[in-house]
């Protein structure tokens, strides 16, 4: 079967579409489909791209490129292509995807495609709509007020002010009446605030008309619907959504994983609870006309009652979505879920087609993917790991597991639905609460796959996550003589001390040995490393080392920083931490002193506005006992405005980030990346979530020559040769466009493997190009060979026995 998967799309949502259609295609290409992937940029352009390309970057940088670089096919030859296809799977979140747009189109031209009609579409995707649709209906809503953007600001103050009257509202949520992904929802305590918080939407082109309800009181829930064979709908085991700070399941919340967000699923409802829930929505599900699948969200209040509130036509796919959560508790793989929903479109169009599963090679290496820890880098570990757990799954030459490493040193080995949780805190909570879940399960899930019309299944599908210490997890390594990708940040992980650990059993790993990994995790040290070679094109930046608990020295601290630097704009950062966290940009010494004292109280993270120059939450480090204070370096303005690349020349130093790889003593350089911030500093949100961060790969030309990017290439290997990295890393630097000077800010000896991470593109970006999947593979077998090599000159100490 060949099926045309369509992404991108016109709302703030693309960037979600493109992981859900990289997803998609990881899934589903096992499977022996071909799957012809489409971009359909802001202006509803549409663009055929190659499985490579899907891989790359953000849409900004697909605007951006494809404008530039490629023609855009008109609407009859998009359809046209389409018709060369056996189906279509709509993967664009938010409008033009899920509003009923493109079904309309498709329908319009006897298109096959997978997912809910038009109508259904039109009705769903418009809170406002769907409410009105349903209270005539007499569904259970909760009231509302719409405002609209061509509305005077008196008109829609007076709406607001007697919508909070007759309901009696204390507080309120805003919202826009059409959009999805909990972007723009606010609340409000006033009808000024409401108001306020509605033209914010307004101005930040969420929508043209906001849509105000009463806050809920209850418990927050989201619940995934499928279709059998008789085309009846089933619904799946709900999932619980318990926010533990702030009031709002935010963006960042849903998309990135966050200690202030809590999954149960199965939730902490009674069972005659979800089967109202259950049933309820499959009413729904009829109700609108939905089809194939679709994801409904809802309130258990505290009154009793159930209340839908938002419904997804097009479910998110990204790898640990409510999609692939819901559907693992029923004993669903990824890529079980997606045939089945793609399989129940075929056949409502008898389309013909077969699956295959991979055929893995007759002695496949096991792969032991350890993730996890406790470090402030620990749930960019989990997408991590997960995302190299996944893609090894796929592959003919591998066996994965997931193994988590907790708090006290403990490791789980996971089974496969224990591994889809949210966050690392919930992946161990789980496992020390598996009886009682899987009890449930046992219960819950027979009469989900009786209705599917799948076999049930037996004891020994419920698998028990396993606890073992490091020790244990090393000897069974040894026996099973399988290789450690190492997927931990920070810690332990990257300091060196789980290398030493390994080679003591003479095991197999990714990344630098012991020695290489201790020097860069410590970033003063690596300085001193890159300043040794005595090159005066690649430096490292001036450092101050300070420690929490010089607190009452904080005046003198920054006397002292800034006369070193001569500047008053500081940058601190961890000595021994990574992926962002703590690192901000400061101001003056109060500032200094605030973040100092955080550190000295223990905080884990540094709410938005703290700092002068701190427009977003950061988490703080849970291991760095030294911080480093270095100059902030300003650099030139860089961004994509529209279709276009804006460079304002202010210093000639840009960021960039270059990834590198050993084999044999031999160093290659990347394809360096230009990394372009929206605020003082690349956050956590830009570096690992999808669809946010802007990375420039290859650099253009008009910003950095190729000249100067095969020089960047050049001083990156002599910096990782004076490192003496192993297998791979990423080292960030500061290039300078006039100077042709490099400054080495740190280098990351396991950097992120996370599904949009910027080593993938610039493997891509290689002739010929490496998908990630064929990346992740070389990096396991650098490994192997730098085991056998070792113990070969006896460098190593043979694998450690058993008994």
């Amino acid at each position: 079967m060949r099926i045309a998967l369509v992404c991108g799309g016109p709302s703030a949502e693309r960037g979600i579409s493109l992981n859900s259609a990289r997803s998609a295609m990881d899934h589903l290409t096992p499977l022996g489909w071909e799957i012809v992937p489409f971009y359909c940029d802001l202006g509803r352009h549409f663009y055929r791209l190659s499985p490579s390309q899907l891989y790359s970057n953000t849409p900004s940088d697909f605007d951006y490129k494809l404008a530039h670089t490629a023609e855009p096919l008109t609407q009859t030859e998009f359809l046209n292509a389409c018709r060369e296809t056996d189906i279509v799977f709509p993967a664009i979140h938010g409008a033009f995807g899920e509003d009923g747009e493109l079904q309309a189109m498709l329908e319009a031209h006897d298109i096959p495609f997978v997912g809910s009609p038009s109508s259904a579409c039109k009705l769903m995707f418009d809170k406002g709509i769907a409410n009105t649709h349903m209270a005539k209906n007499a569904f259970a809503v909760l009231p509302n007020c719409r405002v609209n953007s061509g509305d005077t600001a008196e008109a829609s103050l007076q709406a607001i002010t007697e919508f909070f009257k007759k309901h009696h509202v204390t507080k309120a949520v805003v919202k826009p009446s059409a959009g999805g992904s909990s972007l723009g929802v606010a609340t409000a305590a006033t009808p000024q605030e409401a108001l306020a918080r509605a033209q914010d939407i307004f101005e930040q082109k969420h929508g043209t008309q906001a849509l105000i309800e009463p806050y809920c009181q209850g418990r927050e829930f989201t619940i995934v619907v499928l279709q059998n064979s008789d085309n009846q709908p089933v619904a799946l085991i709900p999932t619980e959504i318990d926010l533990t700070g702030g009031d709002l399941f935010t963006f960042r919340h849903k998309y990135l994983p966050t200690c202030h967000v809590e999954y149960h699923c199965p939730p902490r409802f009674g069972d005659d609870v979800i089967a109202r829930i259950q049933k309820d929505a499959e009413t729904l599900f009829t109700f609108f006309g939905m089809r194939d699948f679709s994801r409904l969200d809802g309130w258990l209040l505290d009154d009793g009652r159930v209340i839908f509130s938002d419904f997804n036509p097009i479910s998110g796919m990204e790898q640990n979505s409510y999609l692939f959560i819901q559907g693992s508790r029923i004993g669903f793989t990824h890529g079980d879920m997606l045939r089945i929903i793609v399989t129940h479109a075929a056949q409502r169009y008898s389309i013909d087609y077969t699956t295959q599963a991979v055929a893995k090679n007759p002695q496949p290496q096991k792969v032991r993917v350890l993730f996890g820890g406790m470090t402030a880098e620990r749930q960019v570990s989990l997408m991590s790991g997960t995302n190299v757990w996944l893609k090894l799954l796929h592959s003919a030459g591998y066996v994965p597991e997931p193994y988590i490493l907790g708090a006290n040193r403990e490791i789980w080995h996971l089974p496969y639905s224990f591994t889809l949780n949210h966050t690392v805190e919930e992946i161990l909570a789980r496992c020390g609460e598996a009886e009682q879940i899987i009890a449930r399960l046992k219960t819950l899930v027979p009469p989900i796959r009786a209705r599917l019309g799948l076999p049930a299944l037996t004891d020994n599908a419920f698998k028990m996550p396993r606890k073992m210490s490091l020790s244990q997890f090393c000897l069974e390594a040894v026996g099973e003589q399988a290789f450690v990708f190492i997927a931990l940040h920070g810690g332990e992980g990257e300091d060196g001390t789980l290398q030493a650990e390994l080679d003591r059993y003479g095991l197999p790993y990714n990344g630098s040995d012991t020695d290489v990994s201790h020097l860069c995790m410590d970033k003063d040290a690596t300085g001193r490393a890159i300043d040794a070679l005595d090159n005066p094109l690649l430096v490292s930046a001036g450092k101050l080392i300070v420690t929490a608990k010089q607190v009452a020295e904080a005046e003198n601290i920054w006397k002292a920083a800034t006369h070193k630097f001569q500047s008053y704009d500081i940058l601190i950062k961890p000595q021994s931490d990574g992926c962002s966290a703590g690192v901000v940009r400061l101001k003056s010494a109060q500032e200094l002193k605030i973040y100092l004292q955080a550190l000295t109280d223990g905080k884990t993270f540094l709410p938005a506005g703290t700092l002068s120059q701190q427009p977003n939450m950061i988490e703080m480090p849970l291991s760095s006992a030294s911080f480093m204070l270095e100059p902030f370096i300003v650099t030139d303005a860089i961004q994509i405005a529209g279709l276009e690349l804006v460079h304002i020349a202010r210093t000639g130093w840009v960021e960039l980030t270059v990834g590198v790889l050993e084999e044999n003593g031999r160093y290659h350089s990347l394809s360096p990346s230009i990394t372009v911030a929206h605020g003082s500093v690349l956050s956590l949100e830009e570096k690992f979530q999808g669809g946010t961060g802007v990375n420039l790969t290859p650099p253009p030309e008009s910003i950095i020559s190729v000249k100067q990017a095969n020089l960047i290439k050049t001083q990156i290997e002599q910096a990782a040769k004076a490192l003496g990295i192993q297998g791979y890393a990423r080292i960030d630097i500061f290039f300078n466009v006039v100077t042709e000077q490099t400054l080495v800010i740190e280098a990351n000896s396991l950097p992120g493997l996370t599904p949009s991470t910027v080593i993938y593109h610039q493997a891509l970006a290689e002739l010929p190009p490496l998908t990630p999947q064929e990346f992740l593979a070389q990096l396991v077998e650098f490994g192997l060979e730098r085991r056998a090599l070792a113990q070969a000159q006896n460098l190593m100490p043979p694998r450690v026995s058993r008994e």
